[in-house]
């Protein structure tokens, strides 16, 4: 029980009731079969009733209708374990005022014993305008979050333009190209031969290169998803450090990946663009992913190789453990051209 000083010693029960009076909050003291014993001005006005106008009511008048039963059975529970607490915790509570207009607000109750009898006091507070300044803050980081992803897809949709510029279509210029020197070699036929296979491979490459990016282009959207969206955001996060964004290239049915393979393949792509970033000084980086009767994950870069105690390191190690796992393999070369091309390949279960 509180205590008092000297300064209140003459003031009784007037001085008790004007407290309930003063209260920042709307009170109101409710009996054990639910009716309102008591109601302060600041609950008349919040529920828009004269204060006297809510004696002899029952409590649940003053919420909405659908949550009336609801509330009887809540009042039940309370009568057997009265303890001071928030009504609802975690959960949005709406109370009726008179007119019908339903607010949303805060209750905190307290048991009260008086002279054998229990009642519940409840301090209503309206939080209508914290729950608009709530909806205003949300709204713009909704929009914020927007204008994010807008910006997202721009970039993505600006890597793909250059990649096409830069790679498609200079490799079908090039074929072109080639296809003109075959017409002059007609009468040797074994070097027409040679230049048609060379250019066939070349066109082979090219049409790679457009399914790569007609699958970014399918995949731009504000939150890409599935396994190419989750390479999609790696290696856009490993721009920071590459100073570049690797070029990324998807062949064969990737969403038929199974799952026991795929939850491999992101943290492998993450690690070896770390490595690529910390050690190799490329200016390109290329991501393939290939399915066919395996799964294969080859990440190359034009750098300075990587150096013997970076070869046998411990995100080697779990890359290898990886592909164990798996039945497959990892495989991590020098080119003799410079660069490093690191291979992971495991099989497809049957």
């Amino acid at each position: 029980m509180g205590t008092r000083s000297r300064l209140l010693e003459d003031h009784g029960d007037d001085f008790a009731w004007s407290l309930l009076e003063a209260a920042p909050d709307a009170m109101v003291i409710v009996a054990d079969n639910g009716e309102i014993a008591y109601a302060n001005d600041h609950a008349g006005h919040l529920f828009g009733f004269e204060p006297q106008d809510l004696l002899g009511r029952a409590v649940e008048d003053l919420l909405p209708e659908s949550m009336r039963s609801t509330h009887q059975g809540h009042r039940a529970r309370y009568r057997t374990e009265p303890t001071v607490r928030p009504m609802g915790a975690g959960l949005q509570l709406w109370a009726r005022r008179s007119d019908g207009v339903e607010i949303p607000v805060e209750i905190s109750l307290s048991p009260l014993q008086v002279e054998g009898e229990t009642f519940a006091i409840a301090a209503v507070r309206d939080i209508s305008a914290r729950v608009a300044a709530e909806a205003e803050l949300q709204a713009s980081r909704d929009a914020l979050r927007e204008a994010e992803q807008v910006v997202a897809v721009s970039s993505d949709r600006e890597r793909i333009a250059r990649d096409l510029h830069d790679t498609v279509i200079q490799r079908l210029f090039g074929e072109g190209l080639n296809l003109q020197a075959t017409m002059s070699s007609l009468d040797d036929p074994e070097r027409t031969r040679d230049r048609l296979l060379a250019t066939i491979d070349g066109l082979d490459e090219t049409i790679k290169e457009l399914r790569s990016a007609i699958f970014s282009l399918q995949g731009a959207g504000p939150v890409p998803g599935g396994l190419r969206g989750q390479i999609f955001a790696v290696t856009s996060d490993a721009a920071v450090g590459l100073g570049f964004e690797p070029r990324v290239q998807f062949d064969g049915p990737i969403e038929t990946i199974d799952d026991a393979i795929a939850e491999h393949i992101v943290p492998i792509v993450r690690e070896a663009l770390a490595n690529v970033a910390k050690h190799s000084r490329a200016t390109q980086v290329r991501v393939a992913l290939r399915v066919d009767d395996r799964v294969t994950l080859t990440i190359t870069d034009d750098g300075a190789g990587i150096p013997e105690e970076v070869v046998g390191g411990r995100g080697v190690a779990n890359m290898t453990a990886r592909a164990n796992q798996l039945g497959g393999q990892l495989t991590i070369e020098n080119e003799s051209t410079g660069g490093v091309r690191l291979i992971w390949d495991v099989p497809i279960p049957a």
